[in-house]
């Protein structure tokens, strides 16, 4: 059995600085929350990239270097998928792969929208472009996570402990949150406006939020399960 209290304290700080760094850098500092609207004219998106000039450089760099912090989550989490599954673990190493997949679709549209923020007096037509290729890239690849929820899902369902580590309710709701991020690949389609554009009800606020409840949720009944079970140990070598 791994020792997970160093495995929980790395989870944490993880999670901590991808917050911080990823979610104040995007969202808050750039001005990327909620997205520009797809319906923007060139000379709008223009606008944009010039007054916010350095808030969005130095924004998207902290949103970059959050990206990072979300790997050691993700390996973490697969080893405690390990745990569970017999023989070689496919599960947690598909888990382990997807969320590489993720992180480098996550980090990637950062240098776009910084490529297009570095040089504001170029033409507007490249800006536009930049500006909607880093959006499409980052709001249409969420298939990598949602076969990360899979795989958590599909191990924790398998989990036939009377204590499983992962909760059955939350392996169910993992793959409604799955299905929830699966409409992500219709942003293309719909350019301009509606639930389904990149700043869109489902493709945008659903898709990216409710993963984010998730794994808080999973994270906080993950700790308390191995408080509980580290009290129950210590109550154990007392007697």
């Amino acid at each position: 059995m791994t020792d997970r209290k160093p495995l929980i304290i790395v989870a944490t700080i993880s999670m901590v600085m991808t917050t911080i760094l990823y979610a104040g850098g995007m969202f808050y500092i750039s001005g990327f929350l909620p997205p520009p609207s797809p319906a923007l004219s060139q000379i709008e998106v223009v606008s944009f990239y010039q007054q916010n000039h350095t808030a969005i450089i130095t924004g998207l760099t902290m949103a970059f270097v959050g990206t990072g912090f979300m790997l050691p989550l993700c390996v973490i989490g697969s080893v405690f998928m390990a745990e569970v599954e017999e023989g070689f673990p496919y599960f947690s190493v598909m888990q382990a792969l997807c969320a590489l997949a993720t992180v480098i679709f996550t980090a990637l549209p950062n240098f776009i929208w910084m490529t297009a923020a570095f040089r504001v007096d170029r033409s507007p037509e490249l800006i536009a472009l930049l500006h909607d290729l880093g959006w499409i890239m980052w709001a249409t690849p969420s298939w990598g996570f949602a076969f990360q929820l899979i795989c958590v899902a599909v191990v924790g369902l398998k989990d036939k402990r009377p204590k499983p580590f992962i909760p059955r309710w939350m392996s169910y709701l993992a793959l409604w949150v799955a299905v929830g991020v699966a409409p992500t690949p219709l942003v293309p389609f719909f350019v301009e406006a509606g639930p389904f554009a990149w700043n869109g009800l489902f493709t945008f606020w659903v898709a990216f939020f409710s993963p984010i409840l998730w794994i808080i949720i999973l994270f906080v009944l993950i700790a308390i399960n191995i408080r509980s079970n580290e009290q129950g140990d210590l109550v154990g070598s007392r007697l």
